[in-house]
């Protein structure tokens, strides 16, 4: 378990999220003004969900800050905000925007499975696309109930297991095992059976050097990068399991703007909110 901690926490330090979109140096106003245009531009419903003024002097928590865009507009919306991060790098990072943007914060390296903060004590914990990436993410739900006061909220977002997206990831993993058994040909044999589906654009990256591998690892290679170490998939019931203890239990899932398939989601939008990648559990204690 510890192993496998240290290698998530070493591949968000070489590859803190959503740092390729810039192309400023990195720690500069320009880097983070960059990267959440990028954030912005494709995941525009984050705000909307986290609804920032809403917690003005309140006690927020985020697990997993990143690069510290949705904390820093807590921080700026007037809320008390503590953040945790398991990559030094992005903390780091993290406290260099709020000294640009002269912002108040409190931000430290925690794990999500064993959170420093004693029972009741915060109105809102907030983690958006953090606990699909920890060994235990039940233990980690059961510790952001602990540190949750009664009455208070939680706004978590897991990858949502049926997906559009996990469909196509599927696919890609099955090109890939082809690939292993049989060699280049047989993707191109899969292609033509699968005419209907050309649609599904290739995930980012590519094929190349997919084949090299592990099968089992391609979901993590191909959510967040070849490198990530984990990341894994819930569906709703499963949601609903995991946040057995809290309250009000409300789910619904949203698709990146750069989704292939967004067509789909615009023509028949109820299609959005139960195979949309991003599934939202909003729930309170």
């Amino acid at each position: 378990m510890e192993e496998i901690k240290k290698r998530v926490q070493n591949w968000w330090n070489s590859s803190p999220c959503c740092s390729k979109a810039a192309n400023s140096p990195s720690g500069s106003k320009e880097f983070f003004e960059q990267v959440d245009l990028y954030k912005d531009t494709f995941e525009p419903f984050t705000d909307k969900i986290a609804d920032y003024s809403r917690w003005k002097e309140k006690r927020i928590l985020e697990i997993g800050v990143g690069l510290g865009k949705d904390f820093s507009r807590f921080a700026a919306n007037g809320a008390m905000a503590t953040g945790i991060d398991l990559s030094e790098r992005s903390l780091s990072l993290a406290k260099q925007r709020l000294e640009i943007f002269n912002l108040k914060g409190n931000l430290c390296i925690a794990d999500a499975e064993n959170l420093p903060f004693k029972e009741d004590v915060f109105d809102l914990v907030f983690s958006w696309g953090v606990l699909h990436h920890t060994p235990d993410t039940q233990k980690a739900i059961n510790e952001l109930y602990k540190c949750l006061k009664h009455g208070g909220n939680a706004i978590v977002m897991l990858y949502n297991k049926y997906s559009l997206a996990n469909f196509q990831y599927f696919i890609t993993k099955l090109k890939v095992r082809l690939i292993l058994l049989f060699g280049l040909d047989s993707l191109l044999s899969l292609r033509r059976l699968l005419l209907p589906w050309r649609w599904f654009k290739e995930p980012k990256p590519v094929l190349i050097g997919l084949e090299e591998l592990n099968p089992d690892d391609l979901l993590a290679a191909l959510t967040d990068g070849i490198g990530n170490p984990l990341s894994k998939v819930y569906s709703r019931n499963q949601a609903k399991r995991m946040f057995l203890k809290f309250l009000n239990i409300k789910i619904n899932a949203y698709e990146s703007k750069d989704a292939s398939y967004m067509r789909i989601f615009n023509l028949f939008k109820v299609l959005e909110k139960y195979l949309g990648w991003f599934m939202v559990i909003e729930a309170k204690k």
